[in-house]
């Protein structure tokens, strides 16, 4: 009777063992119905592949634009329109501006400065007649005037223009004072270092009108006009002149002006140039110019200046100078 009992008890456990490990076989073999629940299952935590991302999303959508479409965006906001993505085309290069155009007290309505202004020094050479007589020497200008605009503008010009006098000329006057000083008791000792020199003075008003293109550096001019000129050629004689200090004294040579011719006449100068402005937007021009004057004095000879009479004849000259305008 025990026996049996345990036989029984025996059997019953091996029939729920079986169900028990045969139970997920079954389970996962069986398909699920629509009203069956799904299992749980954990999910991950990120996955890369499930999120697009696209760099259109990070571009800049001013406030008050719901819509993403392009349009409305670079309506509101042009700088909106550069993606950084590398299917978009590179910024625009760098725009050139030209000159600004503005007027005040001291430009006009093309941008040009009302004050004009130049100054310059160079080289004087005699031509003609004029060349028999004196010799090349250097020259110095200054200017100031008005600009009309950037094209027209008028020049008020002093110019200093030096000339040497020629061997055959200072021979002529030496032998002539020569002989006027001999009936004094005086010789050639006393003319010992005999030289001369040359210049024209002149104020001269001078319209001037320019040849320029605002974008470009370079330029030209020409100008022109007439005034007043004085004519002049010093003869000069070394002097010994003594200066003394606590220590000791000490002499030295200088020249000084024996004689001297003058002459004045209304003459007039024809000239051209060329400019090259100092950077874009200034209003500063470095100036190379040829400028020819010519000097009508009346030929009155011997009548005036017996000595040296080629000083009152009609003197012509090409100063060329290099110099500062604007």
């Amino acid at each position: 009777m025990k026996r049996s009992f345990y036989l029984h008890g025996l059997c019953a456990a091996a029939v729920a063992l079986s169900a028990i490990s045969l139970a997920p076989t079954a389970l996962a073999a069986s398909p699920s119905t629509p009203d069956s629940p799904k299992p749980l299952t954990a999910a991950p935590l990120f996955n890369p592949s499930a999120v697009s991302v696209s760099s259109d999303d990070f571009r800049y959508q001013p406030s008050g634009i719901s819509s993403s479409s392009d349009d409305a965006i670079a309506a509101a906001d042009p700088s909106a329109s550069l993606h950084f993505d590398t299917g978009t085309q590179p910024p625009p290069g760098r725009r050139s501006y030209g000159r600004s155009r503005y007027q005040d007290h001291l430009h006009n309505s093309d941008g040009s400065t009302k004050i004009a202004f130049m100054a310059g020094a160079g080289l004087n050479v005699p031509t003609g007649n004029t060349a028999k007589y004196y010799t090349p020497s250097w020259t110095v200008a200054v200017g100031a005037g008005w600009n009309f605009n950037r094209m027209f503008g008028i020049l008020g010009e002093f110019h200093y223009d030096r000339m040497g006098v020629t061997a055959g000329a200072i021979n002529y006057e030496y032998n002539n004072v020569l002989k006027y000083i001999s009936q004094y008791g005086y010789g050639p000792n006393d003319l010992a270092g005999f030289d001369a020199n040359a210049h024209v003075l002149s104020l001269t008003v001078n319209p001037i009108v320019n040849f320029s293109d605002p974008r470009s550096k370079m330029g030209a001019y020409v100008t022109g006009g007439g005034g007043w000129y004085r004519k002049s050629t010093n003869f000069t004689l070394p002097t010994a002149q003594t200066g003394c200090n606590y220590y000791y004294c000490q002499t030295f040579y200088t020249t000084y002006n024996f004689d001297s011719y003058s002459a004045n006449a209304f003459g007039w100068n024809v000239g051209f140039g060329l400019t090259y402005k100092l950077s874009e937007f200034s209003s500063e021009r470095l100036f190379v110019d040829a400028r020819y004057h010519w000097v009508p004095i009346k030929d009155e000879g011997f009548a005036q200046d017996p000595f040296f009479p080629f000083n009152r004849r009609h003197t012509g000259y090409i100063p060329v100078t290099v110099g500062l305008r604007f």
